[in-house]
This record gives structure tokens, sequence and C-alpha cells, in this order.
């Protein structure tokens, strides 16, 4: 009894267990249902954030999708739509840090970098908007708006260069003709940014050839054509702009200059003659253009005229001094020196104080001229009484010093001429052919040292002093430093690459260092170059005969300072 009691009570309490555990199972199994019902899956999330956009219900989206994206931290939609969202609702600066956050997320996301860029571009820093356009750039090199918007802001962040660089991509792809013009001009404008003249000036001489009758760009061509000194085109585009706009006094001005610049004597002329007729008498510029015109005339060796022509200019106009200092240089350069000296010396009396010093000047380079005059005629005794009459007006003045030690070598009084020398450099230390012309005197009365000491001041004071330069070169030869003589004669060679004197003396130099083979190479060249240079010759014969003495004398030929140096001014 009591067994089959027990029994059932464990029956029982098994039943009531497994009634409960199906109770529990199935209570959980609901919840969790309705759970899952509740968790919206990932679409409808985005779907929901559109919705809120679209109603204007920002605050409620933004509440939302940040509380999403603490699930879903790297959901790039999610961010777009909130960054979107912020920046309409104003909040700027969190929606830049959500599209930065973005980039980090995937740095290929175009449209977020042109967003960044676009943003960057109008609110700074503008270095920021240059790397994104970059990175955009790097994934599509074809995407003209991002290299039109890099251009720009290089050329805001005055990196000029880089500028040009993107505008030469952009004029290189096929635009319309409006676009390509447009291009021309802002390339244009750039290169003159970075004094690029030259490119500057081709870049407008392109839009030229599509709009000849462009007044603007004719007058931007001459004068980047005067900045280059492209005389030829500077004087084409001003004419050009005289044919369209009319004689226009300022037009002239530069034409005649032009003319003046390339010693077109005949067209200066003219033209001055031009602006004369064209110009009030009473106005500003009027007794200077006819000083120039006269100066002109002067120039193309009309002098009769241009003395009778300011002799009235100065009846009519007696205080204008500058009639005076122009009949001055007329009467000295048809060799009335004392004419032109009386002139001056009026002007002196006549001038204010403060001016005498300029007109002292003239006075004596006027003379020295006369002193040059006399010596070239034989007349020495006058001549250096000239050049002493010259040193009482102006006793500093270093070209009187300068041509007293040329006549002076000239007729071999060689103490002289260095003291002559040595004023005129103590006077005007930069001057290279003072050097030059001290290191010929030393070098005739036979100070080798002291003339190749002179010769080298010379060419490092103007390298392009090819005579100084081969007179040191000649000097290192006769004080045996061949190799130091060898690369002097090689550089001269270089600026005048066809002279049979260098050839030869490099040639001598090679030939004493015993390198034959580079000797005869220079004797032939020099030869190609002189024919009849016996020395070349002779020299040559010896290397290529069956006997060669290396102790036959060499015969340097030497420059120094020859009569067309004396007559030099």
């Amino acid at each position: 009894m009591n067994i089959l009691l027990l029994l059932g009570l464990v029956l029982f309490v098994a039943t009531v267990m497994w009634l409960y555990y199906l109770f529990i199972t199935n209570t959980v199994s609901e919840v969790k249902k309705e759970e899952s019902i509740k968790e919206p899956i990932y679409g409808d999330v985005i779907e929901r954030c559109h919705k809120l956009f679209n109603e204007g219900l920002h605050a409620e989206l933004q509440k939302y999708a940040q509380k999403e994206l603490t699930k879903n931290y790297g959901d790039v939609e999610l961010r777009r739509i909130l960054a979107q969202s912020l920046m309409e609702s104003g909040n700027i600066q969190m929606a830049i840090m959500h599209y930065e956050a973005i980039l980090n997320i995937n740095s290929y996301d175009i449209q977020t970098q042109e967003i960044l860029a676009q943003y960057y571009s109008e609110n700074g820093p503008k270095t920021r908007a240059i790397e994104h356009y970059e990175q955009i750039l790097m994934y599509d090199n074809g995407n003209i708006m991002a290299v039109e918007s890099l251009a720009k802001l290089y050329d805001e962040i005055q990196n000029y260069q880089k500028s040009i660089e993107m505008y030469e991509m952009i004029l290189d792809a096929e635009l319309e003709e409006t676009r390509i013009v447009e291009l021309k001009y802002i390339l244009a404008d750039l290169y003159m940014k970075i004094n690029d003249n030259e490119k500057s000036f081709e870049m407008y001489e392109k839009i030229h050839k599509d709009d000849e009758e462009n007044l603007e760009v004719l007058i931007l061509l001459a004068d980047l054509a005067y900045k280059n000194k492209y005389w030829q085109d500077c004087l084409k585009y001003y004419k050009k702009i005289i044919s369209i706009v009319g004689d226009d006094f300022e037009m002239l001005e530069k034409i005649a200059q032009l003319y003046v610049t390339l010693e077109n004597w005949a067209e200066a002329i003219e033209t001055y003659k031009k602006i004369i007729s064209l110009e009030d008498s009473s106005s500003a510029n009027y007794l200077y253009h006819q000083n120039e015109l006269c100066n002109a005339m002067m120039k193309n060796g009309q002098y009769k005229e241009t003395i009778s022509l300011l002799k009235d200019l100065m009846m009519q106009n007696p205080r204008e001094t500058s009639f005076a200092f122009t009949l001055a240089q007329a009467y000295t350069l048809i060799g009335e020196f004392q004419i032109g000296v009386n002139l001056y010396n009026k002007l002196l009396d006549e001038m204010p104080s403060e001016q005498s010093e300029i007109i002292i000047n003239y006075i004596s380079n006027l003379i020295c001229s006369w002193a040059q005059d006399l010596f070239k005629k034989g007349q020495y005794n006058q001549a250096f009484d000239k050049f002493f009459e010259a040193l009482k007006y102006n006793e500093e003045n270093d070209e009187v010093y300068w041509q007293l030690g040329k006549c002076n070598y000239y007729i071999k009084s060689f103490q002289d001429s260095i003291a002559h020398f040595k004023r005129a450099i103590s006077i005007k230390p930069q001057e290279s052919m003072y050097y030059f012309g001290l290191g010929c005197a030393y070098d005739e009365m036979g100070s080798t040292k002291n003339a190749k000491i002179a010769f080298y001041d010379a060419i490092n004071i103007n390298p392009m002093n090819t005579q100084a330069r081969i007179a040191y070169a000649l000097s290192l030869t006769k004080e045996l430093e061949y190799a130091q003589s060898i690369e002097q004669f090689n550089i001269v060679l270089k600026y005048i690459p066809n002279n049979a004197d260098t050839l030869y003396n490099l040639a001598l130099a090679y030939d004493l260092v015993g390198d034959a083979e580079r000797a005869i190479k220079f004797y032939k060249k020099a030869l190609d170059n002189d024919a009849n240079h016996k020395e070349a010759k002779h020299n040559l014969e010896l290397l290529l005969g069956e006997e060669y003495s290396p102790d036959v004398a060499p015969e340097y030929v030497d420059g120094g300072l020859n009569e067309e140096a004396i007559n030099e001014n």
C-alpha cells in the first residue's frame, strides 16, 4: 500500500514538472519571437532614416541614427545619411566629422572626397581641399572637374607653377573653342605671375592668331615683346595698334624709341617728325621731341642739317639747355672740338651751381675725345696736352687715364702707361679692360708674373673678356704652366671657336706637353681657318715629318694692345 502510494506521488510530481517545463519553454519562445519582431533589420534602418530625412525630421533622424551607429560603427550608408542630415540642419562641423570618419572607413569613397574637397575649398584650409582633390585624381585621373578645382586652388595659394601644370592638363583635353581661349588667357596671366614673359608672350600670340583685332591682346603682346627685348615683334604690334586706334602720341613715342634702339635712324627721324607735326608747340614734350629728332639726325650722319636745326631751335628757345648739349656733340663729331668746349663753358656759366659737375664732366670727356683725335693724326705732343687739360676739369676721369695709358703704350712709354692704367683702376676698379691694358704694358716690359696677375684680374671681373683670357693663357704658357694654359685656350674657343691664332696657341701648348695627337689636330684646325698661318704650318710639318726637335723655339702669336685697341673709345 505504501509502495503504491509512493509510486503515485512520484508520478504526480513528474507530471507537474513536465507541464511546468512545457509552459516555461513556450513562454520563452513567445518572448523571443516577439523580440525578433520588434528588432528591425538593416534595410529597415536605412529606409526609416530616409523617410525621416524626406519629412525634415532631422532631430529625430539624428538621435535614431546615432543610436544605431553605436551598434554598427562601420555602417557607411547610415553615417552618410546622418552627415547629410547634419548639413541640412546647419551642424556643419559635426557633418564634416562624420564625412571624415567615412573616409577613415573607406578611403576610396569618391563621393565623400568630393564633398570634403568642396567644403575645404570654400571654408579652408585650402591645403586640405588640395589633398582631397589629389586623392580623387589618384582614383580617377580623367576627372576634369577635380583638375580644374586643383588649378584654381593652387592659384589661390600662389603655387603658380602647379596651377600652370593643372591648366595645361585641361588644355590638352578635348574642349569647346570658347573654353580653350579662356584657358589660354588664364595660362598667359599665370606665366606673367611667375615672370616667365617668354611663355606668356607665346600664349598671347596664340590668342592673337584667333583674334587679330583684339586691342587688349595687342597691347599686352607689345609690352611683353618689349620686356623680352623682341624689338622687331614689339615694333610690329605697336604699328598694328596704331592701324586700329589711329595716330597715338604714346604709341608713336614708343615706336620712335624702338627705332633708336634698333639704330634705324632714318625711320626714327621720320617718326619724330610725325610726332612733332601732330603736337602742339606749347606742349610739355614738344622741345624734347625736337631734341630727339636732332639726336637721330646726328646719328644718321646729317651733321650740317642737325647743326642748322639746333641753332634755329636755340634762337627760338634760348633757355632750353638740352639743345646746347646736342649741338656741342654735333660739333665734336665733325671735329670742331673747340666750339663744343665753348658751348659747354657757356652752359657752365648759365646753369645752377648744383648742375655744374655734370657740365664739367662733359667738357672733360669732350677734350679727351679731342686728344684721341690728335693722337690718331700723329700729333702726340698736342694730344698729351689735351689729355692733361681734360684732367684739369676732372682729375678723377678714369676714361682720360685709360686713354693716356693706351697712348703711352703705343709710343712704348711703358712705365707711364702702367702708371696711368693703375690710376684708372684706382678710380674704377671693376673695369676689366683697365686690367687688360695694365697686363699688356707689364708683358711688354718683360714682367710676365705681373702681367699674368693683371690678366687674371681682368677675366675674374669679366669672364667674357676674351682678349684678356688669351693674354692670360699666353702668360701661363710662358711661365711653363701648360695644363692651365690649355684650359684657358679651350675656354676661349667656346666664345670664338674659329680663331686661328687661338687654335695655333692651343696646339703649341699641347705640343710642349708632348701630346702630339692633339697638337696635330689643332694645328690642322688653325690652318683650316687660316691657310696662310705660317707658324701653324711650320710646326705641323715638324710633327708629321721624319725628324722633330723639341728645342725649336716656339713663336707665340701675342695679342697685346694693338692699334685697334688703341682706337677703342
